[in-house]
């Protein structure tokens, strides 16, 4: 495993990590999702790597490598949900460099802001997996973000937002009925929820700060403007677990399908996995068929 580093500009650093192939034939590039870190894709890369492919996983800005400290987690600054995305497609700029096909993978979070990769960068991946992500909601996003501008300022911005955690996130922990752990929506398998509670990159509290940026961002997600820049040429693929919050159990995530072809894009998949929730990577032995399914739509 090797570190890489994305300079934006003066100021604005954004690292990553990157699990060579030895032979390679293809690049990836991972966002991760919220309150998670890179570190978690290790047996997913080693999985592509022996396939050829050389994979590359970007922490967000306040998450894993971007931060020096566990209490310095989930910290952003006002521009940092569109600099992630400026990120991205810097990082799949250097990785084109070698020639070889290459491609954009986002969970959760890191699928936000891959769909608005799709509109900002069209055609600059290959392909675009999409996993653990949501179809349009303008109206609840445009109304969380209108509620984060009434009390996030100067002062609160870097402090545990106790509200927007509750309604948000709060509300996934919600959904699953006889939870027995707060972070059950995560995943059906107990070890891989205990792994995360256990991790001290995992699972922090957001900012005010980091809501009212990323609020913003999801709030403009879907505008029909954004939208007509889409590349119908470039091939999709949305995997989530039929049991995930995120994607209202699967609608969402159909409804995500519909706007993308109804919008021109010609090649999109989607596939919902039964018995298993948002994190499908780490979903007990059902784990694998995910990662086999995502290698088979890159490489065909």
């Amino acid at each position: 495993m090797e570190l890489f580093e994305i300079n934006l500009r003066e100021g604005i650093l954004i690292k990553g990590r990157r699990f060579p192939a030895e032979h390679p034939r293809f690049n990836l590039l991972i966002q991760t999702g919220m309150c998670e870190h890179g570190g978690r894709y290790e047996e997913f890369a080693t999985f592509l790597n022996k396939k050829g492919f050389d994979v590359s996983v970007m922490d967000a800005f306040g998450q894993g490598l971007n931060v020096e400290d566990p209490s310095l987690l989930q910290r952003w600054h006002e521009t940092a949900f569109e600099d992630n995305v400026d990120a991205l497609a810097l990082r799949i700029k250097e990785l084109k460099e070698n020639g070889l096909p290459t491609f954009l993978m986002g969970h959760s979070m890191g699928s936000f802001m891959s769909q608005r990769f799709l509109t900002k960068y069209p055609g600059l991946a290959d392909k675009v997996v999409l996993m653990g992500s949501n179809g349009p909601d303008k109206a609840l996003m445009k109304m969380g973000y209108f509620v984060a501008c009434l009390f996030v300022d100067k002062w609160n911005w870097d402090k545990p937002s106790r509200l927007l955690q509750r309604l948000s996130i709060g509300a996934y922990e919600r959904s699953i009925p006889g939870r027995e752990d707060r972070n059950d929506w995560l995943s059906e398998d107990k070890e891989n929820v205990a792994r995360y509670n256990a991790d001290p990159y995992c699972g922090a509290t957001n900012t005010n700060g980091f809501w009212k940026v990323f609020l913003k961002g999801m709030a403009h997600l879907w505008d029909e403007k954004a939208l007509k820049n889409l590349d119908p040429d470039t091939p999709l693929l949305l995997v989530a677990g039929e049991g995930d919050p995120v994607g209202r159990f699967g609608k969402g995530v159909l409804l995500l399908e519909k706007m993308y072809k109804g919008h021109g894009v010609k090649d999109v998949t989607t596939i919902l996995y039964e018995g298993m929730r948002h994190e499908i990577l780490n979903e007990g032995e059902g784990r694998l068929k995910v990662m086999e399914d995502i290698r088979a739509f890159l490489e065909k």
